[in-house]
């Protein structure tokens, strides 16, 4: 790489791997994410508006009074989850901010990262460059940003926020990379930052890049120096975003967010609504959808059970927007020797073709969803890490057939029937974090049929958060039914997976090489790509040998892709990302969702007296 500013386009899965699999600079773990986008989804059925037999006629709709304090016509109502802290907006402490409560309208990133379209917006920040030895990075601020407070955004700001976390492991998004990377931050001029790096990396700027919920914050220097990050509240939040807090409402569980009127970016974003509210829904998905159906909420505040109802009915108001969530659903397979057969590569292909993907995608998951054969999500702009070539070769099939005969091979059954594997029964354990109705257990459920059905007997439990959580990280099982959770890109993802990272099995992975797998080529190719970046021409052969090996060894298995629908109601607002026009990823509890503000129109609609 050389020291030209890169491009406006940025690979989605690069980033969001990275900031998946690790804390993000600032906020919470990864486990947090995933619960909060499972949270924030729809479940069930069809994507489609369409009713499912013949269209009834179109129902008119009745609107609701809105029990909010401001213009029901010049104001976006968001129904999101059960709201407890109202008071705090301090993302770098546990219960320090509610999640998905709007503050991601009041927060802007240095660089944005759609999934939808795979453009890099510069931001808050215009530009970075790496100097030729990847061991530099100077990133430059758009002179024009301003907090809400009217005091100019500089690069001190970013040092500031960059060095209070550096050294703190105790901070959501403290210590890590920061640490281990950063070895000095210079400030030539004010909207100039050089970071020196502790040792050479052509990935670091991928801190600094808004791909999901979460990311990197920064602060406002003149506001939180001298404040102790463990107790300050930030209860009144200055940021840099389009909108300003108004009021928080706790009786209520509601946030209310006004529209800035000096924001800096307005010439390039100028948001619609006068008012942004976001609001818990009622814990009756009955008493939920009533609302969404009376139009008291613009987004959210429904399944996809009550969805279907909508359509079926003819109800003129619902649009429903599909999103692939960036982590496919997959099995995590224990590689130790340990675990006894699992850790034989013939298994874990055996256990491969025992998986009925068509099946699963079709009737398992919520919403039909399109099998996984990568490790990442099916965006267009990961096609390049694809090779179909190897694809093809190592096919993935659901094949019962196949599966006996490599069982046959390494566990053949005694004259009681059952497999035997160096002298012990087969018996696989397969846990999971989901609940027993949650997606996650029933793939788990559909496998555990399916290999019985070959001899291979599993149990198959569902373990609360804490449980599983040390389980899966001590390897304490043989097959996880859980979610992606990988780098941000193929090379990161690999060197999670490098033998010096597998712990012995009872020993907390720490997130790393949670399957214990171990491969000398695969290290050897790992350790060369480290340092490349990973859309160079050279670094394109090295991962295709990578992912040969890992079509060869299985050490986990992508099952599908994770669809989640998004509901909107257009009687007061119109111009919400479609299927056929996706122009931002259609999340509210994303960064994103300003985008998606600023495209949004009033229909004059008036709400009732």
């Amino acid at each position: 790489m050389n020291d030209a500013p890169r491009p406006q386009f940025e690979d989605v899965a690069e980033v969001v791997r990275h900031q998946l699999s690790r804390r993000s600079v600032v906020g919470g773990g990864a486990a947090a994410m995933a619960a909060f986008l499972a949270a924030c989804s729809g479940g069930g059925g069809s994507y489609s508006d369409k009713p499912a037999n013949k269209p009834a006629a179109t129902k008119s709709i009745q609107i609701g009074k809105a029990n909010i304090p401001v213009p029901r016509d010049q104001t976006v109502i968001v129904g999101q989850v059960e709201y407890t802290v109202f008071d705090s907006f301090n993302g770098m402490i546990p219960n320090g901010a509610p999640s998905g409560a709007g503050f991601e309208i009041c927060r802007e990133a240095m660089f944005y990262l759609s999934f939808a379209t795979g453009e890099l917006k510069p931001w808050l920040a215009t530009a970075y460059k790496y100097n030729d030895a990847h061991t530099e990075l100077t990133i430059n601020f758009d002179p024009k940003a301003k907090w809400n407070d009217g005091q100019p955004l500089t690069a001190n700001d970013f040092k500031f926020t960059v060095l209070l976390l550096k050294d703190r492991p105790d901070l959501f998004g403290g210590g890590g990379e920061l640490k281990e990377f950063v070895k000095e931050i210079k400030i030539p001029d004010e909207h100039t930052a050089v970071i020196t790096l502790t040792k050479a990396t052509p990935r670091f700027h991928y801190n600094f890049i808004a791909a999901i919920a979460g990311g990197f914050d920064i602060l406002p220097e003149h506001i939180w120096k001298g404040k102790d990050p463990t107790k300050y509240k930030d209860s009144s939040p200055v940021r840099t975003g389009p909108y300003k807090l108004k009021q928080a409402i706790r009786n209520q569980k509601m946030f209310v967010w006004e529209k800035n009127p000096d924001y800096w970016a307005k010439d390039k974003l100028d948001v619609g609504p006068q008012y942004v509210v976001f609001q818990s829904t009622s814990k009756q998905a009955d008493q939920a959808a009533l609302a969404f159906e009376r139009a008291e909420f613009d987004v959210g505040s429904i399944d996809e059970q009550h969805a279907k109802q909508l359509r079926n009915g003819g109800y003129p108001n619902l649009q429903t927007t599909q999103f692939h969530d960036p982590n496919p659903r997959v099995m995590w397979l224990n590689c130790d020797p340990s675990r006894g057969v699992i850790a034989e590569e013939k298994m874990r292909w055996a256990i491969n073709y025992c998986l009925d993907r068509a099946k699963i995608g079709k009737s398992i998951w919520p919403v039909e969803v399109p099998a996984a054969i990568y490790p990442w999500a099916d965006y267009p702009t990961n096609d390049k890490w694809k090779n179909d070539e190897l694809a093809d070769k190592y096919k993935f099939e659901f094949n019962p057939q196949k599966a006996t005969e490599l069982l046959d091979e390494i566990c053949p059954k005694n004259s009681a029937g059952k497999r035997i594997y160096k002298g012990k029964e087969v018996n696989l354990e397969i846990i999971t974090a989901s609940p027993v109705d949650g997606g996650e257990y029933a793939i788990a459920n559909v496998l555990k049929t399916d290999l019985a059905k070959v001899g291979v007997p599993a149990t198959l439990r569902s373990l609360s958060g804490s449980v599983h959580g040390e389980k899966f990280e001590r390897g304490e099982y043989d097959i996880d039914s859980n979610w992606a959770g990988f780098a941000f890109d193929p090379a990161q993802m690999y060197s999670d997976w490098e033998s010096s990272r597998a712990q012995p099995i009872g020993k907390n992975a720490a997130g790393k090489n949670k399957m214990r797998f171990k491969d000398a080529a695969f290290d050897e190719l790992s350790h060369q790509l480290a340092a490349m970046d990973p859309t160079a021409a050279e670094a394109k052969p090295l991962l295709d040998q990578a992912l040969e090996i890992y079509f060869q060894k299985l050490p986990l298995l992508p099952v599908i892709q994770t669809g989640y629908p998004s509901y909107f109601n257009t009687a007061f607002w119109t111009g919400w990302p479609t299927d056929d026009d996706l122009y931002e990823v259609p999340l509210n509890w994303w960064q994103h969702f300003i985008f998606v503000l600023g495209k949004v129109k009033a229909t004059g609609q008036k709400g009732p007296a």
